[in-house]
C-alpha cells in the first residue's frame, strides 16, 4: 500500500491496539529512516489504508507477499499459479526468495539431508534385520529338524516363525515410535548446526564486497535458521511399519525356503 507522493493529502489519525512487540537491532548504518527497526510498522489492511485516506477497496497495494511450505517447489508453485482464471498480464508474479537466500538455503538444505536420511535409514535397518533373520533361521536348523521329525509340516513351521516374527516386531516398532522423537532431536540439532554453519561461511564470502542497506529486510538477507521443531509425522511411521513388514516377510520367505527344502537327517548333521 503506497502513496509516495501523498497526492490524497491525508491527515487522518487511526486508533490501534499493540498486540505485540518484535525486537531488533541495526547491525550497521543506515541510509533512511525507515530502514530503523523502530519504524517498523505491521498492522492490518483497514489501519493502513486509512492512513493514507483511502479504503480497502480503493487502496493501492505496491505488493504483496505469499508464503509456501518450505518443502515446496517454488518454480513449480509458480507455474501452477499462471494456470489459475486470472489477468497476468496486470500483475507480476516474482520469486522473492532472492531477498533471503541463506534462510532459503539453509531450510533447503535441512530437507534434503532429513530425506536422504530417512531412506539411508530404512535400506540400513533393511539390510541389517535381513541378516538377523537370516542368522536367527540357521541358528534353529535343528530345531526345525526336530519339528518335521515329529511329523509337524513345513506349513505348521512356517507358521510358527511369522507368529514369533509378529511378537517381536510390535514392540520393537512400539519402541522405536518412542525412540525416534529423541532421536530426530539430537540429530536435528547436530544437522542444523552442520547446514548453517556451512552457509554461513558461504555468504560471508559472496557478500564480503556487498554494499547492503541496514534495515530489518536487509539483515534478513542473511538470515538463516535458529531452531527446528521436530515432529514425527505418523505417515512416516507408517511407511517403516509398511516397510519394515514387508522386509521381514521376505527374508523369512527366502531364509524359510533354504531351510525347510531339506530333510531332517542333512539339518542335523549341518554345521553351517
Amino acid at each position: 500500500m503506497f502513496d509516495a507522493d501523498n497526492e490524497k493529502v491525508a491527515n487522518e489519525t487511526v486508533e490501534v491496539e499493540i498486540k505485540g512487540l518484535f525486537d531488533g537491532h541495526n547491525s550497521g548504518g543506515v541510509s533512511a529512516a525507515q530502514e530503523l527497526y523502530e519504524n517498523t510498522l505491521i498492522t492490518d489492511v483497514h489501519s493502513a489504508a486509512k492512513v493514507y485516506g483511502n479504503t480497502e477497496d480503493t487502496a493501492v497495494y505496491q505488493d504483496a507477499t505469499f508464503f509456501v511450505k518450505g518443502d515446496k517447489n517454488l518454480d513449480s508453485v509458480i507455474k501452477d499459479l499462471g494456470k489459475l482464471d486470472i489477468n497476468w498480464r496486470e500483475y507480476n508474479l516474482i520469486k522473492s526468495s532472492s531477498n533471503y537466500p541463506a534462510l532459503q538455503q539453509s531450510i533447503s538444505g535441512i530437507y534434503s539431508i532429513s530425506n536422504k536420511l530417512f531412506v539411508g535409514s530404512l535400506i540400513f535397518a533393511g539390510v541389517v534385520v535381513s541378516l538377523l533373520l537370516f542368522l536367527w533361521m540357521n541358528a534353529r536348523k535343528k530345531e526345525i529338524a526336530v519339528l518335521l521329525s515329529l511329523g509337524i509340516s513345513k506349513l505348521e513351521i512356517f507358521g510358527q516363525f511369522i507368529i514369533e516374527m509378529v511378537f517381536i516386531s510390535i514392540p520393537a516398532l512400539l519402541g522405536s515410535y518412542f525412540l525416534a522423537q529423541y532421536t530426530a532431536d539430537k540429530l536435528g540439532n547436530n544437522i542444523l548446526n552442520k547446514v548453517t554453519g556451512d552457509i554461513a561461511k558461504q555468504i560471508a564470502r559472496q557478500s564480503a564486497s556487498s554494499q547492503l542497506g541496514g534495515g530489518a529486510e536487509a539483515e534478513g538477507f542473511n538470515k538463516t535458521l535458529s531452531g527446528l521443531d521436530i515432529n514425527v509425522l505418523p505417515k512416516f511411521i507408517i511407511y517403516v511399519v509398511i516397510f519394515m513388514s514387508f522386509v521381514l516377510l521376505v527374508s523369512l520367505i527366502l531364509s524359510s525356503i533354504y531351510t525347510l527344502r531339506k530333510n531332517p537327517k542333512e539339518l542335523l548333521i549341518d554345521n553351517n
